[in-house]
């Protein structure tokens, strides 16, 4: 018993201690706050890293992709809910036919700003194995481990396998979360800024160089 209890510690070592030196507390702090946002919590770096491989992501370069694209949705971390929802709950907006019950909202939450009905459904299957995302939507904002844990799903489902994602392009993974940034030129100035939020990232991570821009309006 004591065997098996040693080896589950030194199991739960194992892991904080890989995904924890991808990225210190002190990088992830430096990369919020050197994009003039607040300085996130210590609570909100452990779920992070807890959560991180739940992306699939093993690289120090995708880690500041994600956590830059993660940055601009959210505000610098800071609006779990939508802002133009949080007080409304803006029913209607989202509303899917079929498909959750009468009286929820499925509006930007958690640090994707995860929306639709349908999304909330698949995110709920694939991480838990039920509904529960559907039936308590407003968990993606209330829990910070839920509120990462639909991020790095987000990430997984939709950006980490492409191509241009594994050549280090990080146009691709805001074409990838919102294409029409890149095809639209009057949004190419917030695309741009998910790129500048990006070199923050490497900076604070200790990445050489600025990122590759490509793959987005170029």
């Amino acid at each position: 018993m004591k065997t098996l209890i040693a080896l589950v510690i030194v199991s739960i070592l194992d892991f904080h201690g890989a995904f924890g030196n991808l990225v210190t507390e002190a990088e992830f702090k430096n990369a919020v706050k050197s994009s003039g946002y607040p300085t996130p919590t210590t609570s909100q770096y452990s779920a992070f890293v807890h959560n991180l491989p739940k992306a699939g992501i093993s690289t120090k370069q995708e880690a500041a992709m994600a956590l830059a694209q993660f940055i601009h949705e959210s505000d610098g971390l800071r609006a779990k809910r939508e802002y133009a929802c949080a007080k409304t709950g803006c029913p209607g907006k989202y509303k899917q036919a079929n498909c959750g019950p009468a009286g929820k909202t499925y509006y930007g939450r958690g640090y994707i700003q995860l929306t639709w009905c349908s999304n909330y459904k698949a995110a709920s299957g694939d991480l838990y194995g039920n509904d529960r995302l559907v039936h308590d939507p407003d968990l993606v904002a209330r829990d910070e481990n839920v509120a990462w844990q639909t991020a790095f799903w987000f990430w997984r489902k939709n950006v980490h396998s492409r191509v241009g994602v594994s050549q280090g392009k990080f146009g691709d993974t805001t074409r990838a979360i919102n294409g029409g940034e890149c095809s639209n030129p009057n949004l190419h100035a917030t695309a741009k800024n998910r790129f500048k939020i990006y070199n923050n990232c490497r900076k604070a991570f200790g990445l050489s160089g600025n990122g590759d821009e490509r793959g987005c309006y170029n």
